[in-house]
């Protein structure tokens, strides 16, 4: 199979539909900001609270996976070179995901148990269900397969597993039923959901746009393929043993397998980096690297909690979970979205006009200017919010908050720009 140069390709979906879930993630991502902005007071203490579980699901359901899912209806023709199976599922899924996510959200924020979250959350596992069907059925049609495809494919796994164990936790909360701690069940359901699902696909997608992006050749992915066995290893042994009282010495195995996965995936990284040929570093990868760092520093903390009683630590939890959503996740989205995004309306505006007309760069299609700004506001917004909830510093929590809200802000504003192209 070649590698491709572009992120576009004869196999593309229209972009009507990509674009409809990037606008909605972008939207979702203002609105978490705002959310945790109004409501930092709340920020505190344990993780299990209504509003912390609601504002989680913006970010995970409303941003992170609906971000996810318009980048791999573009990324997946392109880089499997196949045609999606449907494109009507892919256009159904998405009005039946927005009303499932509100819901659940609404729930969460309101805690209302029972009938109308268990039914928000039929309506989610129904539209995993219909994403995993139409990309396993895409997946039928590959005739080479690479290692990105290998990622993608443990990805659609793992959103299954999140998927159903999502729907059985919503209906514990309204009917207990689970004879395990509630609580264990769910810190399952949110790393499997992060590593295996989330992180497979970005590890995927990662082995192909940033050598394309950075023009790099010559290197090997052996620590790739190293990385994809340790990470299912532990994730496998993981979601076994959590479903076991008394399993610490397993635990104690596992655990270490997926740090030094995703320690070979960063390693992996490092070596795409150093071999390209591009050397400055544009807006779009100053945030992707700092995410990626900042994924190393989650490892890190998140190992630590796993061999300690972290209930008895303060925020450590929030502390974790914020460092993964914002400093991790969202940073690497913002930046491939400052990379994906200006191309893609390029090509579908001016594509045909070159050698007829002037058309803009790929670099006069938003201000970097503006978005360098953004970068540094959230760099200094993440450092923030981890130094203030360490300190229990409610102050300077809402300047913290208050600097991502703003850099978000300038990421829509920009996404906003391209797009009235």
């Amino acid at each position: 199979m070649s590698e491709p140069t572009s992120i576009v390709s004869a196999y593309s979906p229209p972009f009507r539909i990509v674009s409809k879930y990037f606008v909605t993630a972008i939207s979702s991502f203002v609105l978490l900001n705002l959310f945790l902005l109004l409501n930092h007071s709340y920020i505190v203490g344990h993780h299990f609270t209504p509003k912390i579980l609601a504002i989680t699901h913006i970010a995970t359901l409303g941003w992170i996976t609906m971000i996810i899912f318009g980048a791999l209806f573009q990324l997946i023709p392109v880089v499997l070179e196949v045609k999606l199976f449907s494109e009507t599922l892919a256009e159904v899924q998405y009005w039946i995901y927005i009303v499932g996510a509100i819901g659940l959200v609404y729930c969460f924020w309101t805690f209302t148990t029972g009938m109308y979250m268990n039914i928000a959350a039929i309506l989610l596992t129904l539209v995993m269900f219909l994403f995993s069907f139409n990309i396993i059925m895409t997946f039928t049609r590959v005739k080479n397969w690479n290692i990105t495809g290998l990622y993608l494919s443990g990805a659609i796994f793992y959103l299954i597993v999140t998927a159903i164990a999502g729907l059985l936790l919503a209906i514990n909360l309204g009917t207990p039923y689970i004879k395990i701690d509630h609580l264990q069940y769910l810190s399952l359901h949110a790393h499997v959901a992060i590593i295996g699902w989330v992180s497979m696909v970005i590890m995927g997608v990662t082995y192909k746009l940033i050598p394309m992006f950075t023009l790099s050749h010559g290197y090997k992915l052996t620590f790739a393929k190293w990385a994809f066995g340790l990470i299912n290893a532990g994730l496998l042994g993981a979601n076994t043993i959590f479903h076991y009282k008394d399993t610490t010495f397993l635990y104690y195995i596992f655990v270490p397998l997926i740090a030094l996965g995703i320690l070979f995936f960063l390693i992996q990284v490092l070596l795409i980096f150093q071999k390209r040929m591009r050397k400055k570093l544009d807006i779009g990868l100053k945030f992707s690297s700092y995410a990626y760092l900042m994924l190393a520093l989650a490892t890190i903390l998140g190992s630590f909690i796993a061999f300690v009683d972290y209930e008895n630590i303060t925020n450590l939890t929030l502390i974790y979970g914020y460092m993964i959503i914002f400093g991790y996740l969202s940073m690497l989205i913002v930046g491939q979205m400052y990379k994906i995004v200006p191309f893609l309306v390029w090509y579908h505006r001016y594509s045909s006009k070159v050698g007829l007309e002037k058309v803009p760069l790929l670099k006069e299609m938003f201000s970097e200017k503006i978005a360098l700004y953004g970068f540094y506001f959230m760099i200094t917004a993440l450092f923030g919010s981890l130094f203030s909830l360490t300190l229990k510093n409610e102050i300077g929590l809402v300047i913290s908050f208050s600097l991502m809200f703003l850099s978000s802000l300038i990421f829509s504003f920009n996404m906003v720009t391209i797009f009235k192209r």
